[in-house]
């Protein structure tokens, strides 16, 4: 049975009421405080101190521990002097019990509206969340769609410039080819008999010279003026040169054969050459013809990359690698931007996937592995995972072992993982 604690202290004045009750030795963290309208009670095993106001007091009064005393501090709802603690019904155990049985009934009900409360307003806070986030995803679609339609009026602009272009050329040619057609008639006419060899030479003179303005000249003699232009074209014979014949073994790539893995590179070279031909043309997604080629979109989602839109250069690489998943940089590069939005998890799956496709380990794909390494290992560190982490960063220290940043890093690592 509790022990009521009867040597508390209370004062008063107009506005304010002040209890003090003693703790007796109790340590403050086992103390449970429980108040409810004009009802208070504080019970800290064996000890309890329980009191039914004289008067009804504000809303809101908070309750201090000081010096192993638990301080009250309560206004008045009414100004007045009370002049007793407790109602004249606080001698009733009936009456008490009653009270104590509505205090926590009372405290129920807020504490469900309170809770009500808090998931209406999670939920207008969750609505106002979506709608924000529709709006960012039109203003972001209409965006698209004006530089979709810039890109095809530039395109359009540029193919009826090409097409004028092109027709005012035809024109001036065919205007050349008539005039060329009308002298060539001029000076021959005379001679009905023309040969190869002289047609050959037309076409050779006709190359050097105007024929459009040959009217306004004394027309000459045909044989004469073949002559005078064979005597303009001649030039001095080349010198003569020699050849030197070089064997060199063919090596794609630039290390030598003593240090080289030559099946591993022809494998690795293949495997290149094949991820550059596959390509999933079923993508339902896709709005513009552009958008199903995996290299077109690796290139929007790295200029998204660079100016910080992270979230559109996710999407761009997620894209890119429904129409072809064998690239292992989509999904290096993607590991990036989960780096920089903090998903370290999605960060850590997508460099094991790079990983997973930059094989066999060659000297071509070395810098993509030591990328994908200190990516992973950022990831890792992040997570407080930081054997794992260590381990990926040695990993690319052995493909970059003159990098001072990673050995630092490393360092820095190795004295977390000690200290623990």
């Amino acid at each position: 049975m509790p022990i009521l604690v009867k040597d508390f202290i209370w004062k008063e004045s107009e506005e304010d009421v002040f209890i003090d009750v003693p703790l007796k030795g109790v340590a403050p963290g086992k103390v449970d405080i429980f108040w409810s309208g004009q009802y208070l009670k504080v019970s800290y095993a064996p000890f309890i101190f329980e009191v039914y106001l004289r008067r009804s007091v504000v809303e809101g009064s908070k309750a201090s521990i000081v010096e192993s005393l638990v301080k009250f501090k309560f206004k008045k709802t009414e100004p007045g002097l009370w002049y007793s603690l407790q109602a004249d019904e606080a001698e009733d155990k009936t009456f008490m019990a009653s009270v104590r049985q509505k205090a926590i009934e009372d405290s129920h009900k807020k504490a469900k509206l309170l809770e009500e409360q808090k998931a209406k307003e999670k939920r207008e806070l969750e609505r106002f969340a979506l709608r924000e986030q529709m709006k960012k995803d039109e203003e972001e679609r209409k965006r698209i769609e004006e530089e979709k339609k810039l890109i095809r009026k530039n395109a359009t602009e540029s193919l009826e410039k090409w097409k004028k272009e092109t027709e005012e050329n035809d024109i001036v040619v065919q205007q050349n080819s008539t005039c060329f057609k009308d002298n060539v008639k001029q000076i021959f006419n005379h001679d009905d008999g023309v040969h190869a060899d002289d047609e050959d030479d037309e076409q050779k003179i006709s190359s050097q010279v105007n024929l459009c303005h040959i009217q306004d000249k004394p027309i000459e003699s045909p044989k004469k003026y073949i002559k005078k232009a064979k005597k303009k074209k001649d030039i001095p014979p080349p010198r003569s040169s020699g050849t030197i014949q070089v064997n060199f073994s063919h090596r794609p790539f630039k290390t030598p054969s003593r240090e080289s893995k030559a099946p591993e590179e022809d494998e690795w070279l293949a495997k290149v050459a094949a991820a550059s031909r596959t390509t999933n043309t079923e993508n339902k997604d896709a709005v513009d013809i552009e958008e199903m080629n995996p290299f077109w979109l690796k290139d929007k989602a790295r200029s998204f990359y660079k100016s910080g839109n992270f979230v559109a250069a996710i999407n761009a690489f997620t894209a890119a690698i429904v129409l072809n998943s064998s690239i292992p940089s989509l999904y290096s590069n993607r590991a990036a931007c989960h780096l920089q939005l903090k998903q370290y998890k999605e960060c850590i799956q997508d460099c094991s996937s790079a990983l997973e496709l930059l094989t066999p380990p060659v000297a071509a794909n070395a810098l993509s592995r030591c990328k994908a390494f200190v990516r992973r290992g950022t990831a890792q560190s992040q997570l407080e995972n930081y054997v794992e982490a260590l381990r990926d960063y040695e990993s690319a220290l052995k493909l970059d072992p003159k990098n001072e940043k990673l050995q630092e890093d490393a360092q820095k690592l190795r004295t977390i993982i000690q200290g623990c």
